[in-house]
């Protein structure tokens, strides 16, 4: 066999050598994603649950009410000097100390903002916010995350009560209601009243950052993906506000 030859023969195996590897690369991946989405099921019977857009910028605390009456929410929360804008709009303002009430996507409205009453600054305020805003709307959710200091807290209000509750800053500030399936589901940690971050074993501190990081997937199952709400919603013009009982306070 000609030398030429030989070498079409070598190029050719390394050429297959390339390719099998590729596969076994591309067969892994895709083994690794299958993985990921079974962890995130929606309620435990094998339904994926729709993934948080990466690069969507989620916000730190936010409302997830049951209700498209947006004169109504806009009521509850004794919004005053409101205006329409784009969901960009609304998300910068809302930063700066305003409110933002999104379009209703599916049944549901966020409201984002700095004002809103956080367990982080005051668990009694951020209680009885919630008590009122549900017995005036009905169903009533809420959630906060600090990546930065693995503070988080998800707060679920029906009609005035509270059905669940937990917020930790540091310490476990709030511990209320019966442990949901979707937080056992997402492994999430909770820690009894008192218990403060210089008394946790260090073998508890990954979960803090964990809690942290699952907030969002959590609001999905409770209800609504605010990632997937967002990218759904922007199309629509929400409303901002200033909220008159935070000034008045």
């Amino acid at each position: 066999m000609a030398t030429a030859d030989w070498v079409a023969w070598i190029m050719l195996g390394l050429f297959l050598g390339i390719l099998l590897v590729a596969g076994v690369f591309l067969l892994l991946a895709k083994r690794h994603l299958r993985k990921r989405r079974g962890q995130h099921s929606v309620n435990g019977t094998g339904t994926p649950a729709q993934s948080l857009a990466p690069s969507m910028n989620l916000p730190n605390c936010w409302l997830a009410i049951r209700s498209v009456n947006t004169a109504a929410i806009q009521q509850a929360l004794e919004l005053g000097n409101t205006q329409r804008c784009t969901w960009a709009e609304g998300v910068a303002a809302s930063e700066g100390g305003r409110l933002f009430i999104t379009p209703p996507v599916q049944g549901w409205t966020l409201v984002m903002g700095a004002p809103l009453p956080s367990p982080e600054e005051d668990a009694d305020l951020c209680f009885h916010f919630l008590v009122h805003l549900s017995h005036e709307l009905g169903h009533v959710q809420f959630f906060s995350h600090n990546a930065a200091l693995s503070h988080h807290a998800w707060v679920r209000a029906h009609n005035g009560h509270i059905e669940r509750a937990y917020a930790w800053a540091g310490e476990t500030l709030w511990h209320q209601g019966t442990v949901t399936p979707a937080e056992t589901l997402l492994r999430l940690r909770h820690h009894p009243y008192g218990q403060s971050l210089e008394d946790l074993p260090y073998g508890d501190l990954p979960g803090l950052a964990h809690n942290t990081e699952m907030v969002p997937l959590l609001a999905a199952h409770w209800g609504v993906d605010p990632a997937a709400h967002a990218l759904r919603g922007q199309q629509e013009p929400g409303t901002l506000g200033e909220w008159l009982a935070a000034r008045s306070a």
